[in-house]
Formats: structure tokens, sequence, C-alpha cells
């Protein structure tokens, strides 16, 4: 049901303000034509790589992307918040204990300080003379430190605001961390050394035992070890009291990073961990060297780390005592194939608190994990990188393929993410069955998988291209038997069937059926018809051709573009399919006799994609400049151009429901497109009836003289004319107290309507017939609002519309100045005719000057006036007597 909003009748006092748009609830899928689609939501980037960092209680985490800070909800994966800062990248950040505030590295070499409620700045300094890599808060909450490229650690007090300390480095600083309790500052450089810096006493002590760049660095739970990973497989654990090295203990794998098990969390292990703990706790309290430290109650220290797999070592014995999922850790030597269950990432960083551990892939995933139980709890996708394919799985669900190895699944209700990983090498294409349980999957790695969506594993393995497999597809009937397509860059096209997906064993390997060379080059596409018989290949050849299922037998051939062909769509209603090329144009082909059908011109790149909508009456195609067309197939016309990308849309998928699509690109954004055609018309039909109503009104009021009501209305009928026309009335009707009227009434106004009034003023402006009260307006705006309070208004518009109108103006007043200098023209002009009577010998005098500017406006009013007849100048007495003493004389 669409809801109507009522409009009361306005009344002279009412305060006139612009209704919000209401939202009205979208109908039952029509087969009408649409012409307006909108964003719905987007799926962007949450992490692109640098600093991150989780709150103490768990709640959120604070990553950077770029140019913001983003507050992430650690539970649904969603943007809580962001902060923004401008026009200045972001290098690192570091979240303060309290959680209340952030301090941020900026490239332009600034530390500011913003507050995470209200994202608003307190504070900026400059930093450094170089990149700022690490920032560093002490658990006080008072003291900062700021790592640099320009080889210095500085260490900031933070409420008084200036630099306690300054260490010099002999290289670049890449890792800084304050100790948990005592004033010591320990700081990494790219000369492999540790250096551990006492505030009080500002002495240095080198530690260095590492071959290789070093990737993390820890305490223990009691403070009095320190504890480094590094690319040279080893773990150093140093002694804070004597600076000494301890122990070093190889664990034959590069972490990408460190943290210590919180001791909480020793007693909550799994089962077959907490037996290693026991057997190692037993061991340790007979060494002569542990025992007084399990006496004093210091218990063992356990530190998390991994290189494809997050693992727990104990620093006293070197033992592994837990592994993510149970997968045993092989050595990079080992001959033996590799399990298909390890993880096919990178660890790059991680970071914990009491509560969560989050490790960070190379792919800017962030794995969460219970800090007590180990348990894996989920996964954030941080960052998707180019967005290559995308299919929706169901009205709630789509899959998609990115530069990535790892296929992801969105549940589009709560954006959450699931990863997919089996593939070496990046995923190209991706399709759906037509049941949608199933997904098949093809890679650079020049096999593609079908996989179990339920189970969320890879069932088959389809083997046998020599080329990367750039497209694949499946069956659109579900009652068709299950069958694949693939095609590679190796130009061959293979059919894969005799394979059942339900009984089939995990990873079972297929060999292709029928293998046939398609094209002269790469295969873009391939489209099933919806009754599975036949399927049509698109190529960088220009051609399509047409095959069937069954045999694989070519049908026919079509040189469709005069470039590339990128994709190619059967029509879901008629017998047509669509091609869209490098060429810039979309074509429909005819089934029956393959001729070409309609040409569609628009885009001014390559047309990437297009799919049918409207139930095939329509097209909704995406482009290499980033733009996506709605097109009527039946008018060649493109209805709408829509913009949500920055740069090349690869991927685009439509709704069975044909309300929807969604879209990706270069820009590494999903935007979700929903149809708002009926939406539209009807709010567009709701504003034409506000609009009759409040015209009348404003009728009412301006014959009522109720200025400020018919201002009011005239702004949010948004009528400039008629705008102009009512502040005319309020100087002209009483000049006397014109301006105090107008004063009065803009000061009455909100700050949206003295917005739109600068607007409004700024166009008065250009002409010089409404100059005179524009400037009136304007200088009742100045004089009522402060520089700060119209600032205020509206951020950023009135700069500009304060610079546009600053010229005009300047123009009004170089012309009265020159009507001023010619007005002397008069003053001359008179003073050659009659000296006595020349204003330029009047006295200075207020009075006289006064006379003069009453006489000359009289004299500037009556050379506008039409001409009349001269009266006769009356004959004085002397004249007439001497006129009768003339005609006597004659007589």
């Amino acid at each position: 049901m669409i809801r109507y909003v009522e409009c009361e009748p306005v009344t002279d006092d009412e305060e006139f303000q612009e209704e919000p748009v209401q939202k009205v609830e979208p109908k039952a899928p029509s087969r009408k034509l649409k012409t307006i689609f909108k964003p719905d939501y987007e799926i962007g980037s949450l992490f692109t790589g640098g600093s991150l960092s989780i709150s103490e209680d768990s709640k959120f985490i604070v990553s950077q992307t770029g140019y913001e800070i983003k507050i992430i909800d650690t539970e649904h994966g969603t943007v809580i918040s962001k902060i923004e800062s401008e026009d200045t990248k972001i290098s690192t950040f570091a979240l303060s204990p309290n959680n209340e505030e952030i301090l941020v590295g900026c490239a332009n070499l600034q530390i500011k300080q913003y507050r995470i409620e209200d994202q608003s700045l307190i504070k900026i300094w400059k930093g450094h003379e170089g990149p700022i890599n690490e920032i560093d808060i002490h658990s006080t909450g008072n003291i900062v430190a700021s790592a640099s490229s320009d080889k210095t650690v500085k260490v900031w007090d933070l409420e008084k605001g200036y630099c306690t300390h300054n260490f010099q480095h002999d290289d670049v600083v890449t890792m800084l961390k304050f100790h948990p309790t005592l004033l010591k500052l320990v700081t990494v450089c790219l000369d492999l050394n540790i250096r551990v810096w006492d505030l009080v006493t500002k002495e240095c002590v080198v530690l260095t035992n590492h071959l290789s760049q070093i990737s993390g660095i820890t305490f223990s739970n009691s403070g009095k070890e320190l504890i480094s990973s590094g690319r040279d497989k080893v773990l150093n654990v140093w002694d804070m009291v004597s600076k000494n090295p301890k122990k070093t203990i190889p664990i034959y794998q590069e972490l990408g990073g460190l943290v210590t098990l919180p001791k909480e969390s020793y007693s909550s292990l799994p089962e077959n961990t907490l037996t290693k703990i026991e057997k190692i706790r037993a061991k340790v309290s007979t060494m002569p060297a542990h025992a007084e430290k399990i006496k004093n109650g210091d218990d063992i220290t356990i530190v998390v780390g991994g290189e494809e797999v997050l693992r727990a070592w104990c620093t006293e014995t070197g033992d592994c005592v837990w592994n993510d999922q149970n997968i045993e850790f092989k050595k990079k030597t080992d001959n033996d194939n590799k399990d298909n269950s390890d993880s096919l990432y990178t660890i790059s960083s991680i970071i914990n608190n009491k509560d969560k551990i989050i490790s960070i892939t190379s792919e800017h995933n962030l794995l969460i994990y219970d800090g007590k139980t180990l348990e894996r709890q989920g996964e954030i996708i941080g960052y998707n990188d180019e967005v290559i394919d995308i299919k929706y799985i169901n009205s709630d669900n789509i899959v998609v393929a990115t530069n990535s190895n790892e296929i992801k699944t969105y549940d589009l209700n709560t954006k959450r993410a699931q990863v997919l990983r089996g593939h070496e090498d990046l995923v190209m294409s991706v399709d759906v069955s037509a049941d949608g349980k199933h997904i098949i999957s093809g890679s650079r790695d020049k096999s593609a998988i079908i996989w179990d969506l339920e189970k969320k594993e890879s069932i088959v393995q389809l083997t046998g291209h020599t080329g990367v497999i750039s497209c694949v597809a499946l069956p659109k009937k579900p009652s068709t038997p299950m069958f694949a397509i693939t095609a590679s860059d190796d130009r061959t096209i293979k059919l894969w069937k005799g394979f059942s997906l339900e009984n089939s064993k995990k990873d079972k390997k297929l060999s292709a059926s029928i293998t046939k060379i398609a094209h002269e080059k790469d295969i873009n596409s391939i489209a099933i018809a919806p009754n599975d018989k036949i399927f049509a290949t698109a190529s960088q050849d220009s051609y399509v051709k047409l095959w069937s299922v069954n045999s694989f037998d070519q049908i026919t051939s079509i040189k469709a573009h005069r470039r590339g062909v990128w994709h190619v769509e059967f029509s879901p209603i008629d017998q047509c399919l669509l091609t869209c090329s490098a060429d810039g144009t979309i074509k429909i082909w005819s089934l029956s006799d393959y001729t070409c059908l309609k040409t569609l011109e628009g885009h001014k790149g390559s047309v990437l994609r297009a799919s049918f909508i409207s139930f095939g009456m329509q097209i909704v195609s995406v482009a290499s400049e980033g733009l996506i067309k709605l097109w009527n197939i039946k008018t060649n016309e493109c209805l709408n151009t829509f913009e949500g990308h920055d740069s090349k849309i690869w991927a685009l998928s439509v709704a069975k429901d044909q309300e929807r699509f969604i879209t990706g690109g270069s820009d590494s954004k999903l935007i979700a497109w929903r149809d708002h055609t009926e939406i539209e018309l009807e709010i567009q039909k709701k504003k034409e009836e506000n609009q009759v109503l409040y015209k009348q009104h404003l009728d009412t009021a301006i014959r009522k003289k109720d200025y400020y009501s018919a201002l009011k209305l005239a702004l949010v009928l948004d009528q400039p004319r008629q705008t102009l026309n009512i502040f005319n009335s309020m100087y002209y009707d009483d000049q006397s107290i014109g301006e105090s009227v107008i004063q009065t009434c803009i000061g009455r106004l909100s700050p949206n309507e003295v917005v739109k009034c600068l607007r409004f003023i700024r166009d008065w402006n250009t002409n010089s017939k409404f100059v005179s009260i524009s400037q009136i307006v304007l200088n009742a705006i100045i004089i009522t609002y402060k520089p700060d309070d119209l600032s205020k208004l509206s951020v950023g518009e009135i700069p500009k519309l304060l610079e546009s109108i600053i010229p005009y103006t300047d123009r009004h007043f170089q012309r009265i100045d020159k009507m001023l200098q010619k007005t002397y023209l008069i003053d001359f002009t008179i003073q050659s005719i009659n000296p006595a009577t020349s204003t330029l010998l009047i006295d200075d005098d207020r009075a006289n000057a006064q006379n003069y500017k009453n006489s000359l406006d009289q004299l500037v009013k009556e050379s506008h006036q039409p001409k009349k007849k001269a009266p006769q100048a009356p004959i004085s007495q002397k004249k007439k007597e001497k006129k009768k003493t003339f005609f006597k004389s004659i007589n």
C-alpha cells in the first residue's frame, strides 16, 4: 500500500517546512517498464591494509581504508561510523586504552586526535619530518609514542601536548610497543636490532639476535620477558631485567605477527590443548631455570602466531600446544602433496585483547577467534579487490569472484560473508545451479570446481584445460540432469556430465565428456538457453557461435561485432539473444534467422556486461566508463543512466524478481540497485498535490500581506521570482521600515531557507534590474547572522555562494560609480549656461546639498516622462506696457 501524507490547511502563523520524503513500500513485481533504479545499499572495503585495533570490550574493530578510519561492529561486520581525514591519506593510527579516542598519523606528517563518540577532531600537531609508520599509546593513556621513516621515535605528553623524548635510530623505525606496566619503550628498526628505551633514565639497550626482518614483538603475561619473531623462522625470548637473550626457539615458519595468550585463557582451552599444557607445566617445574618462575605463580607463557595456520607455542619449551582446525605443520621442503584442508592464505599480522584474537590474512580478511577457547567464530571480508563476476544464488544471497583465489558468498540481509577456499590461483568466473544449492567456479589454475553451498566444500574438480578457465555455466532448469560447460583461453570448450552431486565424493576429479576447439581467440562468455538444449559462446575474435548441448555440434556462427564480444545472453521470454562488445554497442539477434534485430548505441567505452530485465522488455548494461544504462528494446532508447562506480564495471547480475540487480567493478564496490519507478511516481504525484495546496496558501498570504508566511511558502515551492516579488513588496510598501521588515523575516527563517535565499540572491545579482533588492536582502542576512553562524548553515556551500556573489556586486558598484561620474557633466553644463545658478558654487551646506539632490532627482524623473507642450511664460507688466507703446506709435 502507498501511504499518503495528509496536508493540513496552512495558517498565517504556521512555520512552513519542506516535508521529508516519506518512504513508500515497494509494490509486487510488475511487467511495467522501469525508468529509475537507485542504490539500495553498498558493500565496500572495510580494511585495505595498515593498522587494525580491537576495543577492550570486543564490541568494535577499528580499521583504516585509505582516507578513512572505520568503526566496525565485531558481531555483524558492518560499519558503525567512520572518521574522514579529508584530503590526507592515513598512514597509521592507535586506539586509546579507554576506547574513547583515536590518534591518527597522516601522510602530511600530522598527528590528529579524534573522539570516537562523535567523530570530532580534538587536536592536531606535526609529528615528524618523514612518514609516520607506527603509533602506540601507553596503558595509562597519557603518553604516546610515534615512529617514523625519518629514523626517530618521539614520545608525547598527550594532555599537555608537547614532546618529552626524541630517540634517534640508525635506520627506519617500523615497529614500537610500550611495556604494559613500566615506563619503557621497545622499538624495532630495519637494521634487525631491537632497542629498549627507559623513559626515566633515557638509557638504551640494543638487543641483537635476529638474522632477518623482525615481524612481531610481544611481552609475557608477567611483563618480565620480551618475545620477538622474525622472517628467520625463530622466536627469541629476552629477559627484560638483565636484557639478555634467554632462549631461541626454532619454529620453521615466517610469522606475520605475534601475540601473547592471556593467562586467564589457559584453563578454558580445548581438552587436547589442556593436556599438552599440563604436561609442559610438569616438565617445566622440573627444570632449575624455570622452577622458581612456576613457584612464584608466573606460569608458562604461550604465544600465538602463524604463517598459513594460526598456532600457539610455549616459550619455555618451544612446544606447539595448539593449531587452528588441527592442521599439522608441514615444512616447505616436504615432498608430500599439500593437504587440501590447508589454508590457502598467508597471515600478515595478528592482534588481540582479553576476549578476541584476530588474524589478518594477505587477502585483508579478518579471522576472529575466541580468546579463551581459540575457536574460530567468524570471518570479516576486509577488501574485495577487483570484482570480476557476480551471481544471485537466491533472493538473499550472492556469490562473488574477486581478484583472488577465494570465492565469497554474501548474505544480503546481514552483509556477512563466507569464504570458499580451494583454488590455487585467481577465480575468473562463477555460475549457480538452478536450485541454488551448488555453484561452479573457473580459475586461472586451469581447473573448475563444483561446490556444495550447504556444506561449504568442494565436491567435484574439473581438470583438463591447458589454459585459464575464463567462463563456466550450469543448466538453467532444475529438472535437467546436471552438466557443466567450461571455456578457456586455450580456445576450447568442454562438456562435463555423468556425475551426481549428491553422491559425489569430496574433491572427486572428473574428465571432460566432449572437447571442441570453438574460437580463434579467447572465449569471454558462455550462455545456456532457458531450455538447456543449446548454448552460445562469445569470443575476442568478434564472433558469437551457437552449439548443441548434447552433441556439441555447431549450429551457426555470427560475425556479431567489429571488435571482441564480452558477453552473450539468451532472452528469458523471446527467441533472441543479446551481445555486447568492445565497440560500444549492444545487439539483439533473432534465433530463427540469426539476423540483427536491434542495435543499441550510447556507451562511450566497451560494454562489458548486459542482461535482460523487465521480463525481456528492457536491457541493463554496464561499461568500462563506469556507467550503468537502462534501455527500452522497443524504441532503442536509453531511458536512464546511473552512476555509482568509480571505474570499470566488470560484473552484473539480475535477480529473479526482475526488480533488483547488483553490480561490481574495479573500485572494489558491490552496489545493489532496486527499482524505484513506482515509488518515484507516487512521490512526484504527492509533491504536485502539495504544490497546488501551497500555491493556494501563497496567494492567500500575498493578498493578506502576510509577507512572512508568503516568503516561507515561496521558499518551500522553490519560486525565486515570487520570492523576489515578496521582498519587493516588503521594501516598497513603506520604505521607512522596509529594511527592518526584511531583516525581521530573515531572522525567523530556518538555516535551509537562508541558504536557499542566498542561492536566489546569487541569481538575482546577475541582473542589474534586481540588484537593489538583492543587495538589501544580502545585507539583512549578513547583519542577522555572524560569520561563524553562516559557515554552519551549509558546510562547503556558503563560501561558494559568496564567491559567486562578490564579482557581480563589484561590477554593479563600478557601474554606479560611472553613472555618478557622468552626473558631473550636468553640473558642468549648468555652470556653462548660467554660472550664478551653478550648483558648483553652492556652499557645502547639508540643506543645500539635499535641495540639489532633490532637484537632480526631479530633473531625471522629468527626463523620463513624455514631453508635453510647454505653457507660455507669463508676460511681465513692463513688457505689456512696451507693447502698447509700440502699437500706438505705429498707429
